[in-house]
């Protein structure tokens, strides 16, 4: 049983190709870039969600959701590299981070997240649900998966840890081999991260990729603030959302970046295109 269900990447560029064997994986060949978006009308959006659902919707939600629409338009974007070369995810899978908080020891705060599997099938108010549920289990310290690699890294010896995560990359991504029968979750990451870095008064902020995850976008949210802006050729007061991304240059270059942006600024900017049917509900 594979771990991730892969086709070979269609046609790949000479700079795809020189790309996936130039660098191993993404322990630099990162590109960063930032992004602002007028608000107003995505929080409207947003609070209208969660007056009609009772869910607590939030502008995570409507990133992953956007990025996920993206990730369906542009299919080269839900790659990853092995084995010197591109594939294309068939699924596109969301990770989602949180933060699992401990109130005596800053130290023992942990960092955790949620994969939503088939993201672009979702919209906001099923993704605020299931991310809700799952990390109400984490936190509370009911969710099994997540406590039993908590507990299989408890367990070992610091110098260990280093070379089992190794093998455990070597084995469900360059061998393409579901790691379940070890114990472990097969493919944790998924095709794009999404974090908010924002609750904690940043504006800026830029995330690391994690060397033994195979996701090539991470997007980070900084805060929502008021700030000058021109309209009509008018300087106003506007409300700004910070949107920063990471990506790796193998599968994400600065033409790719620039469709992004564009894209997410139109989705975020118009929220009502968010209410695109998914792809389960349009029969794809």
């Amino acid at each position: 049983m594979p771990n991730i269900e892969l086709t070979r990447y269609p046609n790949p560029s000479t700079y795809r190709q020189i790309a996936a064997n130039v660098w191993d994986h993404p322990y630099d060949p990162h590109v960063y870039g930032s992004l602002e978006i007028r608000s107003e009308r995505l929080e409207a959006w947003i609070a209208k969600k969660r007056a009609d659902s009772g869910e607590k919707v939030t502008v995570s939600h409507a990133v992953a959701r956007g990025l996920a629409l993206i990730i369906q338009k542009h299919r080269d974007l839900n790659s990853l590299v092995r084995l010197g070369s591109l594939y294309q995810r068939r699924d596109i899978d969301i990770f989602m981070q949180i933060v699992v908080e401990d109130a005596e020891h800053i130290g023992k705060t942990d960092l955790s997240g949620i994969k939503i599997k088939n993201a672009e099938q979702l919209d906001v108010v099923a993704m605020g649900k299931m991310i809700r549920e799952r990390a109400l289990k984490i936190r509370s310290g009911n969710d099994e998966e997540f406590n039993q690699t908590k507990k299989g890294l408890a367990g070992l010896p610091g110098f260990l840890i280093k070379p089992v995560l190794r093998f455990l990359d070597f084995l469900q991504y360059t061998l393409n081999i579901n790691p379940k029968f070890l114990g472990t979750p097969g493919d944790p990451f998924g095709s794009a991260m999404v974090t908010n870095v924002g609750v904690f008064g940043l504006t800026i902020g830029y995330a690391p990729f994690f060397p033994l995850a195979r996701t090539p976008i991470i997007i980070t949210l900084g805060t929502i603030e008021e700030k000058p802006v021109v309209e009509d050729g008018k300087i106003v007061i506007g409300r700004v959302l910070h949107i920063n991304g990471t990506f790796d240059h193998r599968v994400v270059d600065g033409y790719h970046g620039g469709v992004v942006a564009k894209e997410m600024k139109a989705l975020l900017e118009n929220p009502e295109r968010l209410d695109a049917p998914t792809s389960a509900e349009a029969g794809v």
